[in-house]
């Protein structure tokens, strides 16, 4: 027994009638008739009254018409869905991001994907950026927001989304709080809020980077993991930092000053990695989106 016997039966069971089920069909009737001959011959059972004007079903008849029809209906909504998926209209998509990416890109980019492809289920995950690398290699997400850059790696594929300048974090009681601008050498007697150095790539490497460039090394006052927990201890005078410009925005009026920095400029590049090898619809759409984000992100590409 395979599909064609069921649309055929469908087919003759709605119309009662083997010339219009014929028409209906776009095949002749005696193939029709030779078909569901052998339909019946194969369950062992009468489906059609054909002595009768119009045909009609038997008992065994009116149930298998009914659970032919479900049946069919099922394959095609599989054949609709995976239509779907293919395209990268429904599925599922894993997403990992560092905190900061809430608050420039991130929202949006997952808005405007949101809108177009309200079918396709979405989940997040907050990391660092070098567990979106081992998250990526282990295809536990689809795709990666990250910050700093993920590090080199084969297989393994970025673009940059946006490049925002870092500010200096500071209590609102320090000296250089009510300054217009600072410059990072300033903050070298200053402790530092800072987040994990190792693994790699982290925001610390480029913190520390900066500062030696600027001339000193910042020595650390206390170790996080969350932008928010950072922002609270600067608050209560642990320490300073640098944060993006975008989340200095987002974090105003919490006993924190956020100080623009002179040149050279520190920035906080945002990147959106995902396998090199995935060509699934979903992540390219995201990319795509991504892509014009970063054309009209305004002050930030």
């Amino acid at each position: 027994m395979g599909l064609r016997h069921l649309r055929y039966f469908v087919a003759i069971g709605e119309e009662l009638n083997f010339t219009r089920a014929a028409e209906r069909l776009h095949i002749a009737q005696p193939p029709l008739s030779q078909q569901i001959r052998q339909l019946e011959e194969e369950l062992g059972v009468t489906l059609l009254q054909r002595n009768s004007r119009p045909v009609r079903r038997t008992e065994a008849g009116e149930l298998f018409l009914a659970r032919a029809r479900v049946l069919l209906a099922s394959l095609d909504d599989a054949v609709a869905d995976t239509r779907r998926v293919g395209r990268g209209q429904a599925g599922k998509l894993a997403i990992g991001f560092v905190g900061s990416a809430m608050f420039a890109g991130l929202p949006d980019i997952v808005g405007a994907y949101r809108d177009e492809h309200p079918d396709v289920a979405l989940v997040l995950d907050e990391m660092l950026a070098a567990d979106i690398a081992e998250a990526l290699r282990r295809r536990r997400i689809d795709v990666g927001i990250a910050r700093p850059a993920l590090l080199p790696e084969a297989g393994l594929a970025q673009r940059l989304i946006l490049e925002e300048p870092y500010v200096a974090a500071l209590p609102r009681a320090h000296p250089l709080a009510a300054r217009s601008d600072i410059a990072l050498g300033e903050l070298s007697d200053d402790a530092f809020v800072l987040y994990p150095a190792r693994p790699e790539p982290s925001v610390t490497s480029l913190i520390v980077t900066a500062c030696q460039a600027a001339g000193f090394t910042p020595r650390l006052a206390q170790e996080v993991l969350h932008l928010q927990t950072a922002i609270g201890l600067i608050a209560a005078g642990v320490g300073v930092s640098l944060v993006p410009k975008a989340a200095a925005r987002a974090q105003s009026g919490r006993g924190v000053a956020y100080v623009p920095l002179t040149a050279p400029a520190v920035v906080a590049p945002l990147t959106i990695a995902w396998r090199e090898e995935d060509a699934s619809p979903a992540v390219q759409r995201l990319l795509e989106i991504a892509t014009r984000w970063r054309a009209i992100a305004p002050g930030h590409a």
